[in-house]
């Protein structure tokens, strides 16, 4: 009976804060309560500078987006598989420098997406060009098995950090995992793409923790990537959330800030398929 008083307790607190968030989000003309965790995480870890060129991965409905505009950034690429208009944001978004495209994340392509960061905002005209910052807020549609909600995750969170430093960056979890077809091209050899982060940038990727939930994983193949990796958990985020964010600085390497990427190609693994669907992309 204790630990039921506990948890309902617990429930209600977490619902007045959850509320007051959500509350001030909608008073400051944020598109979600999330604008707040992001710029909570902005204050404290500069992980956008002016002019910089940013990657929102699940950018539905807008609230990072609206944050990386009002902090400077020379430009804004967002995916979702929910349609977000740039027009819709309010005045914190500046359409000329927002790019807000409906896609799956395990079906883009580092090249074009490079190729959309240089035709974009402050960088249009470039050719190909890498981004300064790459922030996912992805989260799977949850089914309350926390088990899987969290495998889920895992599975969005990676694809992240794939996009983001490229298929190498992973293999510190071969030893592990056999299973890692995805990141090998058709001759079984390891793809040499870079990702899309340059050198110097900064990544943001929110993970739902739980049991087999993947954060010493992210953390095995972000540490020898960048200057300092931290986990962090903004005050906007509910008590009973498992979420926690994964903030990176400086990455240490990169091929290039110049591309020639009109001989790049990449191919899907169809044993991957089932895998993909299960983790759309979403804001929570």
């Amino acid at each position: 009976a204790r630990r039921s008083g506990r948890a309902v307790g617990a429930t209600m607190g977490s619902r007045k804060t959850a509320d007051f968030f959500a509350r001030e989000a909608k008073k400051l003309g944020y598109a979600a309560r999330s604008a707040l965790k992001l710029k909570e995480i902005q204050d404290r870890f500069g992980v956008m500078r002016a002019g910089d060129a940013v990657l929102d991965l699940g950018c539905h409905p807008g609230a990072w987006t609206q944050v990386a505009s009002e902090r400077g950034a020379g430009s804004v690429v967002g995916v979702d598989l929910t349609t977000t208009r740039s027009d819709a944001l309010g005045p914190r978004v500046d359409p000329r420098r927002t790019t807000l495209t409906v896609g799956d994340v395990f079906d883009l392509d580092p090249p074009a997406l490079r190729a959309l960061c240089g035709s974009s905002g402050a960088s249009r005209g470039s050719r190909s060009r890498p981004f300064a910052a790459v922030l996912s807020d992805m989260a799977p549609s949850t089914s309350g098995d926390g088990v899987k909600d969290a495998a889920l995750s895992y599975e969005l969170a990676e694809q992240a950090v794939r996009l983001a430093l490229g298929a190498r960056a992973l293999v510190v979890l071969d030893q592990d995992d056999d299973d890692r077809e995805g990141d090998r091209d058709g001759d079984g050899h390891l793809e040499d793409d870079p990702g899309v982060l340059r050198k110097g940038g900064s990544l943001v990727v929110k993970l739902l923790e739980g049991p087999g939930g993947g954060r010493d994983d992210l953390q095995r193949v972000c540490k020898p990537q960048f200057e300092s990796v931290r986990w962090f958990r903004p005050r906007a985020t509910r008590r009973e959330s498992r979420e926690v964010f994964l903030v990176a600085k400086g990455r240490r390497g990169f091929a290039s800030t110049a591309f020639d990427d009109s001989t790049t190609t990449s191919s899907d693994d169809d044993s991957n398929d089932e895998r993909r669907r299960a983790a759309r992309q979403r804001v929570s």
